[in-house]
C-alpha cells in the first residue's frame, strides 16, 4: 500500500524548496486566506472546495498580479479574488460565448493561469466525467480538456517531487 503525505507536509516541504531555491519568488507570495474567506468564495459559487486547496490558500494567497514568475511550467499561482474573478467571467459566458457545455462547466475552479485565458482548474462536480477533484486543463485555444492530476493532492505530490528531484520546469 502505497504512504500517504498529507497535504499539510507537502505544503511545508514546497514552502521550504521555494524558500530555499526560489527566494524571491517566495517572499512574493501574499499572505494565505482566512477560513471565512474560503467559505464565502465556496458560497459564492455554491461549490465545496477540496481540503488540499483550501489548505494550499490558507497557506498562500497566491501571487500578485505585478509578479509574473510562474510557479510551474508556464503557470502563476493565482490569488484567490483573481480565482473568483476569472471563474465569474467564464461562468457567465455559458450559453453565450461558450455554446457547447462541455467548453466551460460551473464546477471548475481556475487556480493557476498561464496569463493568456488558459488555466489549470480543480473540477469539483466531474461533470463532464472522471472523478470529483480531478483538474483539468483549460486551454482556450484547444477543444480538449485533458485531466492533468488525480486530484489537488497529486498535483502537490508531484510538484513537491518535481522541486526535490530538480526536475521542475518554468516556461
Amino acid at each position: 500500500m502505497a504512504t500517504h503525505v498529507s497535504h499539510g507536509a507537502l505544503i511545508e516541504r514546497m514552502d521550504a524548496w521555494l524558500a530555499a531555491h526560489r527566494a524571491g519568488y517566495h517572499a512574493s507570495l501574499q499572505p494565505g486566506v482566512t477560513d471565512a474567506e474560503l467559505d464565502a468564495f465556496e458560497a459564492r459559487f455554491s461549490l465545496k472546495l477540496p481540503e488540499a486547496f483550501r489548505a494550499l490558500y490558507r497557506w498562500r494567497n497566491g501571487q500578485p498580479n505585478s509578479n509574473f514568475d510562474s510557479l510551474q511550467h508556464n503557470r502563476m499561482f493565482s490569488a484567490l479574488g483573481d480565482v473568483a474573478d476569472t471563474k465569474e467571467m467564464l461562468d457567465d459566458m455559458i450559453g453565450t460565448d461558450f455554446e457547447d457545455p462541455a467548453t466551460w462547466r460551473r464546477g471548475w475552479v481556475p487556480f493557476l493561469s498561464n496569463g493568456g485565458g488558459s488555466y489549470l482548474c480543480v473540477d469539483i462536480d466531474a461533470e463532464g466525467g472522471g472523478r470529483p477533484g480531478q483538474l483539468v486543463a483549460f486551454w482556450k485555444a484547444d477543444e480538449d480538456r485533458p485531466v492533468e492530476h488525480a486530484s489537488v493532492d497529486a498535483w502537490l505530490a508531484d510538484l513537491v517531487a518535481s522541486m526535490e528531484a530538480g526536475t521542475i520546469e518554468f516556461d
